[in-house]
Parts: structure tokens; C-alpha cells; sequence
């Protein structure tokens, strides 16, 4: 459900592992298109009974602004069990809601692909998007219907090129707070004092010297507004734990650049080496594996 970037490309990617697609969005165009590419098997421009007549496992790839009002919508359409699960890149909301809200014969797992461009759409869905990418999963409870769901996406998720990782929802947003929301923050703050040529004399040499440090940078800054708003929104509680943390640690590194430049180089070897061991030569993180 959801044939942005991300519903698209795991429609191309779980087609080309010959799974039977069917797909759900508004938009006939992409629709038309999604059949066009073999994306999917058949298509539906609204979720209706008729659409989830022969799923087994939904995924809800619509933006994380409307995953919950999504949801809210499934039991009145299913009098099957399914298995649901979503791809947002926050849990704890839609994980506490899905579980007061659905009905028992509907099995809702949380998900969030750690994949992605700073592009959206249809147009950019790519059968290789998952590939080697963390793809994490977040169960309501132990009970076995649910660890046989997961047994089941995991699949799923492995034959879209992705590596399963199971955590708790409240886990998860701690997680992609520091290493998702934060350096989004990061990149915004740059960019607000880099653009400020008003206040700021040099901004306009600082605008014409910008090479590829600061485009690296700064580049999930420059992404989708509104997704970028949304991620910053969702998760803001974790942020607010973590943001005075991160100007902690900027004023300690402050203090040994004044103070003692010699622990300072101390600390660049150690996060080189910590990158380093971190990810191989290609990028890919090395504590992931299948």
C-alpha cells in the first residue's frame, strides 16, 4: 500500500524474487505505471475488501504522516487473519496505536527499511534499494502467532535483498534519533549559517567555496521537506533527550581544542579507526549479516 520510493521499490524487488504483488495508491498514473514496469500484478487506487481479497501480508509504504489513519482503516476490510506491517522510520506511535486499535485476526509487526534516497516517488524505486540494507522489525509481543509473522517478513524481507533486525519499537526510536534524526538537525543548522548572508559577511564566499564535504554533509538536509519535517516530528521526545547530549559533547570537543589539542588527535584516530572497523570498503556496516 504506498508506491512511493520505498512501496515501489520493494514491489520490484519482491517481483523479481517471484512473489504475486498487488498494489494500492491513489494515483492511476502510477498504477499504470507500476504495471507497465512489472511491479505489480494488479492494482487498486483505494483499500477496499476487494483489494485485500488474496493478501497475506500487507505492507503500509504510504508517508509517515498517514500510516496510523491508514491503519485505522484495515479491520473493516479484512475478516481474514493478515499479516501488517509498515515502513516508517519512526515506531513507537504507530506500534502503541496498532496494538489498542486492530483486530485480533490482523497481526501488525512494525518495520522500518534503513534504505532510502533523498529523492521520492515512483519514478526513482530502484529493485536494488534493500540490498545489504538493515531492514528492522519491531513485534508487539513474544506470543507465537506473532514470532511466526516475523518468521514470515523476515523472508520476505531477505528476498528483497535486505537483513532482518529485530529490536523493541522504544529501542529503535532511541536508535534512529541519534543516528537518523540528529545528523538531519546537523545538516539543517549548517545550512542555516551558511545561507544567512545577512548576518554573515563571508556568506557569500562560503556559498562559492561549498564543494563536497559540505554537499555530503548537508545532503539529507536538502531532502524531502516534508518527510523531513515528519521524521523531525514523530520522533521529537528521543530528540529532546539527545540534542543536549550532542551540544554537550561540541563544547567538550571546544575545550580540547583550546585546551589540549594533543587529546584531540587522540579522539580523530579513535573515530577513524571506529569508522574503519565499522564499515568494509564497499560501505557496507560490518556487524550485519543474514
Amino acid at each position: 500500500m504506498g508506491l512511493g520510493l520505498i512501496g515501489g521499490s520493494l514491489a520490484l524487488s519482491l517481483k523479481s524474487a517471484e512473489y504475486k504483488v498487488i498494489g494500492i495508491t491513489r494515483n492511476k498514473e502510477t498504477i499504470d505505471s507500476a504495471l507497465k514496469t512489472n511491479a505489480i500484478d494488479k492494482g487498486f487506487t483505494e483499500l477496499s475488501s476487494e483489494a485485500l481479497l488474496d493478501v497475506d501480508v500487507l505492507f503500509i509504504a504510504t508517508p509517515l504522516s498517514q500510516i496510523i489513519s491508514d491503519i485505522k482503516k484495515i479491520g473493516s476490510f479484512v475478516n481474514k487473519e493478515i499479516i501488517v506491517s509498515d515502513v516508517g522510520s519512526t515506531k513507537s506511535d504507530i506500534c502503541i496505536f496498532a496494538k489498542k486499535n486492530l483486530p485480533q485476526n490482523v497481526i501488525f509487526i512494525g518495520g522500518h527499511p534503513m534504505a532510502g534516497t533523498e529523492k521520492s516517488g515512483f519514478t526513482f524505486s530502484t529493485q536494488n534499494l534493500f540490498k545489504d540494507h538493515a531492514w528492522v522489525l519491531t513485534p508487539l509481543d513474544e506470543s507465537t502467532k506473532n514470532r511466526n509473522a516475523v518468521a514470515l517478513l523476515k523472508k520476505i524481507i531477505i528476498s528483497a535483498g535486505a537483513i532482518p533486525v529485530i529490536s523493541s519499537y522504544e529501542r529503535h526510536d532511541q536508535a534512529v534519533a541519534l543516528i537518523s534524526h540528529l545528523p538531519l538537525l546537523v545538516s539543517l543548522g549548517l545550512c542555516q549559517m551558511a545561507r544567512k548572508r545577512d548576518q554573515n559577511e563571508i556568506a557569500n564566499l562560503t556559498a562559492i567555496l561549498a564543494s563536497s564535504g559540505f554537499r555530503d554533509m548537508t545532503r539529507i538536509g536538502g531532502g524531502n521537506p516534508q518527510l523531513n519535517f515528519d521524521l523531525i516530528s514523530s520522533n521529537i521526545s528521543q530528540l529532546s533527550l539527545i540534542l543536549p547530549k550532542f551540544c554537550n559533547e561540541v563544547e567538550n570537543i571546544l575545550k580540547l581544542v583550546k585546551e589540549n589539542p594533543e587529546t584531540l588527535k587522540k579522539a580523530f584516530n579513535e573515530i577513524s579507526k571506529w569508522q574503519n572497523d565499522l564499515y568494509d570498503k564497499n560501505g557496507k556496516n560490518t556487524l550485519l549479516n543474514i
